[in-house]
């Protein structure tokens, strides 16, 4: 259960980290208030295929299809809510409430992880 939740945590940094700075100055993504645009999609599909690997270990193909789809839809809502709030309130990184911000949006995507291991366990 804790190397579950565990390798979830390495995965968000990876997914959110790593993987996210692909997108930098690409404009055709868009951003992640566009729904028209796949930048949402893309990264939150990062998520969900690194979950559905790392449930694929612990719970069996079932789990990890289930759960991968929740992490999909979580990560979209959790990040499209941060993005329409602080363009709306116009946060930038150099606010401490921006950084309040995103603190909430981190501890909404710890708390997701903290479900899929109940679910699974």
């Amino acid at each position: 259960m804790t190397l579950y939740f565990y390798l979830l945590l390495v995965k968000h940094a990876i997914a959110d980290l790593w993987l996210q700075s692909r997108f930098n100055g690409k404009k055709n993504y868009g951003e992640k208030e566009n729904l028209l645009k796949p930048k949402l999609y893309l990264h939150s599909l990062d998520h969900a295929a690194l979950t559905a690997v790392i449930t694929l270990l612990f719970a069996g193909i079932y789990w990890a299809i289930i759960i991968a789809i929740l992490d999909f839809v979580l990560h979209s809502i959790i990040d499209y809510t941060k993005r329409i709030y602080t363009l709306k309130a116009k946060l930038t990184t150099s606010s401490n409430k921006f950084w309040k911000v995103q603190a909430i949006d981190q501890i909404a995507h710890f708390s997701c992880y903290m479900l899929y291991v109940l679910m699974v366990y």
